[in-house]
């Protein structure tokens, strides 16, 4: 019998206890990760969740007999030894397994992407010989800016060791176009615009913001993620939450879902645990928020409200921009469909084009079908598949909306969300048109919906804009410099997106950084050692 999607549980009454060593408040894949470290390392750790399920954007749920993912589609880095690899079996002893397949792009034409880098640069030059020179150094400065996402991470621990050492290597090993804008080093890189397309596209969608705002790091940063291709967890998103559950469970902690925590308490300048919306009173030395950084400072702690920005170190950052995502249900098989197991970009041409203002209320489109990737889905869901459409939108479009009560929103919302998913089936219909009168059931989630739970403002995927504002150009520190993990409160802590960068690795960073900031000299020791001998195991 194959096990439920829902991770986590909600507490009998008096089950959650007065006292943890620590109290972790989101259980997305910052938020498990920090909690993990720190039950490794001996903690009794408490993760309180206010949705129905664990995983924030990793979670997955069920609808009528169709189960869907919300965030995770591809991770990379996940070969043997590799980064991603050396983490996941670090924080699940192993459970957690992932199937590999091949990683497709399409920008208006099809693009493949190879494994490897030195593949995806030869198919670049093969479909464009008058770019050779310009493929080629693109190449090599993906190789050159490597390390910049380590030095940034190593850059926001504290300490005076942790500070030298970050000033040395941003000198000496982030070179200067790392932090410029993408579309100003691609474009002095590479004329063909079509060749810029191929290269800026995935950045684009994945990262959701314009070229001309990302620093090139992060478009080397995605290179560096899939050399090796792409990899999807067996069993479905949930098994992520699922199986990081269990070492927090074996240190004597829980996870907790249906428990939103009402306020951060303080003694002074020092946190001192939580009270959740109930009106339980949790104590704990340490307390992590991994609910982002503008819901930590304008709502959790005790005094903010959104119009007090004075102790917010977010202050000034954008937000990232909003998105819809169409849940698809169909009849049949993935085979029978013809629904492919790597995802799908959709441009119209230029993937800037809606990011920069002139593109419409919507983005180019990501397909997603984890039916077709994960090889236990037949098994579980014989004769049905699933699958999800992401599209970015306009802050604004939503905006009229906001304050109405989820399932209870007004018509205009329900005529506007028609019309969006009137236009993305349209475009799925033309891109894999074996789908069509194959889809027996589909839902919209807004920005709203995002928003309700996650409690992100705007309902962002990723939270704070990952821009070159926020990481600095290399002389001046940019606004995210303040975003640390260790905050001005002692004893509490930010993990997540918010921390670092985006998506899967980035917030699973975030995580790592907080639960070293909370660990004493001996619990880092310990961390580091065993994420090194996850490194340093044999392959099979």
């Amino acid at each position: 019998m194959t096990r439920g999607v829902l991770v986590g549980r909600a507490p009998a009454p008096g089950e959650v206890e007065d006292a943890y060593d620590a109290v972790v408040i989101g259980s997305g894949i910052g938020g498990l990760t920090t909690a993990v470290c720190l039950a490794r390392a001996g903690r009794k750790v408490a993760v309180f969740e206010q949705h129905y399920t664990a995983g924030g954007y990793t979670h997955a749920y069920r609808r009528r007999g169709w189960e869907w993912d919300v965030g995770i589609h591809y991770v990379g880095q996940l070969a043997p030894r590799e980064p991603v690899r050396a983490l996941s079996d670090y924080l699940t002893d192993g459970a957690l397994r992932w199937e590999p397949y091949d990683e497709y792009r399409l920008a208006g034409e099809v693009y493949r992407a190879p494994v490897g880098l030195a593949a995806y640069q030869a198919a670049l030059i093969a479909r464009f010989p008058a770019e050779r020179s310009g493929v080629e150094a693109l190449f090599k400065l993906v190789a050159r800016c490597r390390a910049t996402l380590p030095v940034l991470a190593l850059g926001r621990l504290s300490g005076p060791v942790a500070r030298r050492l970050t000033g040395l290597l941003r000198s000496t090993a982030v070179p200067s176009e790392a932090l410029r804008p993408a579309r100003e080093v691609v474009a002095g890189l590479v004329r063909d615009e079509r060749l810029r397309q191929a290269v800026l596209t995935p950045a684009v969608l994945l990262l959701a913001d314009s070229s001309s705002r990302l620093p090139f790091f992060l478009v080397a940063v995605l290179f560096d993620h899939f050399r090796n291709g792409a990899w999807y967890p067996v069993g479905g998103s949930a098994a992520i939450a699922r199986a990081m559950a269990g070492p927090v469970r074996g240190a004597g902690g829980e996870v907790f879902v249906r428990t939103p925590v009402d306020r951060i308490e303080l003694d002074g300048t020092r946190a001192t645990g939580v009270v959740l919306a109930d009106g339980t009173r949790v104590r704990a030395p340490v307390v992590v928020s991994a609910a982002g950084a503008h819901h930590t400072y304008r709502t959790l702690l005790p005094g903010r409200s959104d119009s007090d920005g004075r102790a917010d170190p977010a202050r000034g950052m954008r937000e990232g921009f909003p998105f819809v995502l169409l849940f698809l249900g169909f009849d049949g098989d993935p085979s029978e469909l013809g629904l492919p197991r790597h995802n799908l970009m959709v441009t119209d041409g230029d993937c800037d084009a809606f990011f920069d203002g002139a593109g419409g209320r919507t983005s180019g489109l990501f397909l997603s079908f984890s039916s077709a990737k994960d090889p236990t889905w037949t098994a579980r869901h014989p004769g049905r598949s699933t699958g999800e459409i992401l599209a970015y939108v306009d802050p604004d479009l939503f905006a009229p909306f906001r304050g109405s009560r989820w399932h209870d929103r007004e018509p205009a919302y329900l005529a506007l969300k028609s019309e969006l998913t009137d236009r993305l089936l349209d475009r799925l219909y033309a891109h894999l048109p074996r789908t069509r009168g194959r889809v027996a059931y589909h839902e919209l989630g807004t920005p709203l919906t995002a928003e309700h739970f996650t409690r992100w403002p705007g309902g962002s995927l990723y939270g704070l804009a990952k821009d070159v504002a926020a990481f600095g150009d290399g002389t001046r520190p940019g606004l995210a410099d303040r975003l640390r993990p260790r905050t001005e409160f002692d004893g509490l802590y930010l993990a997540g997106q918010d921390v670092l960068a985006g998506g899967f690795l980035g917030a699973a960073t975030g995580g790592l950084l907080a639960a070293h900031e909370a660990l004493d000299r001996p619990g880092r020791s310990r961390l580091w050692r065993g994420l090194l001998r996850n490194v340093l195991r044999p392959t099979a």
